[in-house]
């Protein structure tokens, strides 16, 4: 009698599992927890990867032009600025304890050198500076050493204007922006004493 009643208990269990109402009432409830698949959870934020140093872009471009363009851009901005008493823009060619060395001393600081510069462009009347490079070479990951002959014009007349020629070293600090590298030691050495423009 104990057998026969198992029996009927799983067979009845059987039919109603596969009858429509079992299937009705498989149904999960809403309020109850998805039986989804499992799902990763990502963090909100994720962390950037680290880029090894030897991956980093070299701060000092690898073409030769490139350096020669940039420290042109330098001289040329340095020029202007003065000729137009601009401190502002030219403060921001110095690093902030740079050197400007010149056969009656040197100047040290950002601030004194632009001081410098800005009186000797208003006493000499200048009207440009241009450097001719000679020698521009690389002293480590991001210091450039450059050196060559300058021309400073200088105004004598409204009609008139003389020539001082003198040599110049110059370092710069290499910046990944490469139209913004800034000096670090400044050397000018007037040479012979000033010609008259298109004199020999």
């Amino acid at each position: 009698m104990h057998h026969r009643f198992v029996s009927a208990v799983a067979v009845a269990g059987l039919v109603a599992c596969g009858s429509p109402a079992a299937k009705d009432a498989a149904v999960p409830d809403s309020k109850a927890p998805a039986n989804a698949p499992a799902v990763i959870a990502v963090p909100s934020t994720v962390p950037k990867p680290v880029i090894p140093e030897a991956g980093k872009p070299p701060l000092i471009p690898p073409d030769p032009m490139q350096r020669v363009i940039a420290v042109n851009q330098g001289y040329s901005l340095a020029s202007a600025t003065m000729v137009h008493q601009d401190g502002r823009m030219l403060s921001q060619l110095y690093h902030a304890d740079a050197a400007l060395k010149t056969p009656e001393g040197t100047i040290l600081g950002n601030a004194a050198i632009v001081s410098h510069l800005l009186t000797l462009a208003r006493d000499k009347s200048l009207k440009g500076i241009e450097r001719t490079s000679k020698r521009l070479e690389t002293l480590d990951d991001s210091t450039m050493a450059d050196s060559g002959s300058y021309v400073m014009v200088l105004k004598r007349s409204e009609r008139d204007s003389v020539l001082e020629r003198g040599r110049y070293a110059t370092k710069w600090r290499v910046r990944s922006d490469i139209t913004r590298w800034v000096i670090l030691e400044d050397y000018l050495a007037p040479g012979a004493a000033p010609k008259a423009k298109g004199a020999r």
